[in-house]
Formats: structure tokens, sequence, C-alpha cells
């Protein structure tokens, strides 16, 4: 499953609070393999304290221009995970829309620009558009394109689908804000961005960006451990008491939770420089969001000119008061909305300004408007990650047109000192070419030598084996260093060796997919549902 570098240069990746199992050692090439997980789907429904239901990089992200959509818990009534036997199935099925309805959703185009879009209910001949209660026009499709839109504000739309008469069938509302369109990344030299702010002759802060996979920070001050932080959240570190024109040497080390140095950056303080000038400030308030996770976001807003403190209400409620310009929320439920607003006050409480901020983190108008399939992932990231071993599953991949099931490993970190992001392939099963294992090995390299690791390599195998929907087979990988060899029904059918096999710890992902570049589009003798069973999952270690 070819993971798109242009995706992952607009994701933003957070990890969950969960505690993650992380190997981190060299594997004794004179010892035995130790089993180190085992999932044999014994019991009544899928343990997602062990498995996770979506890609790392968000929800609803799709890949490859296929046509499912990952189900994660609860969406949509639809669930695409079950247990019985001892076998977990996964089911990929034709979505399940609903005549009455629009599904009503949008694509960005702009910071000024966007389009509505919906599907067209039974009846419905025309229908009227409405923004923020005034009426915008009108369509006769499934579409409306809006221009001249201010970015990073909330604007309400409503669509009401009209019959021949002109009776109102159904209505259907959705905020859209242009900030929420994805840009696309720069690239950029890996560093922690460490940085002061001065605040006063004796008071300045240390700031730096926090690496996705650290653990813990070391601070150095004058040569000297000063500090030692424990936690991926410290960004920053407070300093009461300097002496003005003195200079101090810091120097700010990041471990990951291998304990291994992930990165180190100094840079000599003196407040006697001045205080450091404030952030400018501007005449609209503008709020920006992030979504971390499910359950987790948050929004932050702009400066705005003369303002000295920001109220900010959650569904009506007013939820804070404060001088700083950011709120962390961690109770978000997937499919409900949440609208923030954030007023800028004077001195003197007068308003300067206000907008609103709607976080939802499962767009699940999109997944019913645009992709005509649901089916599942499931993925380890937050129960084990891990470097080098063998890893094994026994599965029956599903027969039909345009069906791509797969078991696979992805690199546990991305684009940062960690630069290969390598994937292995174990099994990749194309549903009209059932007596055929694909197998692969993708990793980035840095071709030109300028820094950047963008040159996508690849190392393709195909195997025959016997029919894969008719019966269960093993698909092994063994990776150590410098080696990969694939395996099915433990016969060996193909290796990688060298040095461009990568030491970046992964994870496990398992997945049935519809459409996309592989295996072309499911076709009307595509039988649904289709089914992807698993057996079990195991890795073992030296």
């Amino acid at each position: 499953m070819l993971i798109s570098r242009t995706l992952l240069s607009v994701v933003v990746l957070f990890l969950s609070a969960r505690a993650a199992a992380d190997t981190c050692g060299l594997p004794d090439a004179n010892a035995d393999y130790r089993l180190i997980f085992e999932e044999n789907f014994d019991g009544s429904g899928l343990d997602r304290g062990r498995w996770d239901t979506e890609f790392l990089w968000g929800p609803g992200v799709i890949i490859n221009n296929e046509s499912q959509y990952y189900v994660n818990d609860g969406q949509f009534g639809y669930e695409p995970f079950s247990v019985s036997d001892g076998v977990l199935t996964i089911k990929a099925d034709k979505a399940p829309f609903d005549r009455s309805q629009l599904y009503l959703t949008r694509s960005i185009y702009s910071s000024s620009a966007i389009e509505l879009l919906w599907r067209a209910p039974e009846g419905a001949v025309s229908y009227g558009i409405y923004r923020d209660g005034q009426r915008q026009g009108s369509a006769s499709g499934g579409s409306f394109l809006q221009t001249g839109l201010r970015d990073g504000i909330d604007y309400a739309y409503e669509v009401r689908a009209l019959d021949r008469a002109g009776n109102v069938l159904v209505t259907a509302q959705l905020t859209v804000n242009t900030a929420d369109r994805p840009t696309p990344g720069t690239q950029q030299a890996f560093t922690l961005g460490l940085a002061a702010s001065v605040y006063s002759p004796t008071v300045a802060e240390l700031q730096w960006l926090s690496p996705n996979r650290a653990s813990r920070y070391e601070v150095y001050r004058d040569g000297a451990l000063y500090r030692s932080l424990s936690g991926s959240d410290y960004k920053s570190l407070y300093e009461v008491g300097l002496v003005e024109g003195r200079d101090y040497r810091y120097r700010v080390v990041a471990y990951d939770r291998c304990d291994e140095r992930i990165i180190e950056q100094s840079l000599t303080l003196n407040t006697g420089s001045g205080v450091t000038p404030p952030v400018t400030a501007s005449e609209r308030l503008v709020v920006r969001s992030s979504i971390y996770s499910d359950s987790t976001a948050d929004i932050g807003w702009n400066a705005v000119r003369g303002a000295r403190r920001y109220l900010i209400h959650d569904n009506g409620a007013l939820v804070a008061d404060t001088d700083g310009r950011s709120l962390f929320i961690d109770d978000l439920v997937p499919g409900v909305d949440r609208r923030f607003l954030v007023i800028a006050l004077d001195a003197d409480g007068n308003e300067l300004d206000r907008t609103t901020r709607v976080l939802n983190t499962a767009d699940n108008s999109f997944a019913l408007n645009r992709q005509p399939y649901l089916s599942g992932i499931i993925t380890s990231y937050n129960s084990l990650r891990f470097r080098y071993g063998r890893v094994e599953a026994r599965a029956r991949m599903p027969a039909g047109k345009g069906l791509w099931s797969a078991f696979w490993l992805l690199n546990a970190y991305y684009k940062q000192d960690q630069p290969e992001d390598p994937e292995i392939d174990i099994i990749e099963a194309i549903g009209d070419r059932v007596t055929t294992a694909n197998h692969a090995y993708h990793y980035q390299d840095d071709l030109d030598g300028d820094g950047f690791f963008t040159d996508r390599q690849s190392t393709e195998m195909r195997a025959s084996i016997s029919d894969f929907s008719a019966d269960f087979h093993t698909y092994r990988v063994d990776w150590e260093p410098q080696r990969i060899v694939w395996y099915v029904d433990d016969v060996e059918t193909g290796r990688v060796e060298g040095e461009q096999v990568s030491d970046e710890q992964m994870y496990l992902i398992a997945n049935l997919a519809v459409g996309g570049n592989f295996p072309g589009p499911a076709d009307s003798m595509t039988p649904f549902p289709a089914l992807f069973e698993i057996d079990y999952i195991r890795v073992w270690q030296r």
C-alpha cells in the first residue's frame, strides 16, 4: 500500500495518550526467535485497546485513489469488523445511501473559494443555497461554487432541496472555513527550531519544536546538565533570575523512547540584548484549528490589535477567559460538531472582534458523499512499534475485481531524522489475480544529495501461489539488518539485501481496500460484501 509523499507532507502527526510497546534493541544473530506479540482473535470482538481502526495521520484519509472509507469506531452505524471462532473478518461493502438525504459536503480550492457538493435526493429538481441565513443563489445540479470568502472565518451554509412545486423536501447544513484546506509542506531541514524570547532583564523563555518520537529532553546550561524533562509535551523552559548582560549557553538534546539521541541544538542567551518584540497584531480575529486524534484538537488565534483578553465559548457555554491565544480540547466525539466562539476584548471589556470555529474529527458527509464503499483497517501503532523481527499472518483474502487486501509494515515516525520512511508489503492480494502474491519494499532516498529524502525507491516482487481466496495461507517476512525475506506457506518467495534495508521502527497494518491505482475499480461482477479473514498475527524477535 504505497503511501503518497504529498500526503505525508500535509498531515499533522501526534502520538496517542495510550502507552505504546516499543522494541529498540538490535537482534542477536545467534539467538532463537522469541514471540513478542500474538493476536489470535479469540475474543468476542476486535480488541480496540490493542488495534487502532484508522490511519495514523487522520480520520477518513484516502490514499492511492481508493474508493473505500475506513470506518472508525461507531461511524455511520456500520461495523466492518467481526470476530468468530478465532478469526477476524474485515468486511467491505457498498455504502448505504439514503435517497431522502443530501449528504452535503464541500471542496476547498483556495483561501477564498469553495464548492458545496451533495447527492440528489429522490424528487428534487432544484436547490436553494443560503449562507448565514442569506440567500446566495440556486442550483439545478449537485454543486454550487462560491468565491470571495474571507480566510479563517466560519460560514454556515444551508442547502434546501425543492420539488417541482417549490416545496422543501430536505435541508442540510454545513459549516465551511477555508483555513481547513490542505496546504503543501515545504522542504525544511530537520531542526529543533531552538529560540528564545526575552521578557525582562531577568526573565526569558527557551522554546523548541517537539520531534514526533521525542520522549525526553536534557537541557544543558554553560556546559553542565541543568534540567531533565521527561515527556513528549515539553516544548519550552521558562527561566527567571537571569543576570542582565551575561551570556548563558544553552544546549537542548532530544531523546526518543528507545533512549537514543534524536537531535540537539544550542544557542546563547543574553537578556541585555533587549526584550523580544511582541507578536504583530492585526485588526481582525482569525481562529485556526489542529486535529490530533478522534478526540483531541486545539484552536489558536492571532493577536488582535488592542486586545487584552479573549473569551472562549464552547457550544454557547463560556469555558475560558484568558490572555493566551490557544485552547486544547480532549473530549471531542467523531461526527459531532463542536462550535467554539472566540471574542477579543480590549482593556475596558469592549468587544473588538469575534469569530467561530467548528470542530468535527470525522467528516461523515465526505465519506458518505464521495466514497461508494465502506471498509476497515487495523494498525498496531499504539500497541506495538518494533525494529527487526519475524512477522506472520495466516489469512484468506477475497476475490473480485477491484479488491485490494494487504498485510504490511509501515515506519512509525515520519520525515524527521528517520528520513527513509520504509514500508514492507508482506502480501498485497489483488482480487482478480488470485494466484499471485505481491511483495514490495519502498523507502525514500536522497539521490541528488541535497539533504532531503524525497526520491521514492521500490523493489517489487510477485510470486505464484495457490488461490488465496479459496484457502488460508501464511504470509511472512523476516526483517533483519540489511535483509528482508518474504515467505508464503513457509516457502521463500522473495528477498531484498543491502544497505537500503532500513532500521527504522515499524508497526503492523492489515486492511481491505476497494479500487485504487493498483487493482483498478470494482465492477458490477465484484461480490459484496467482500471479506478479508485473518486467523492470527504474530511477531517474533531474536
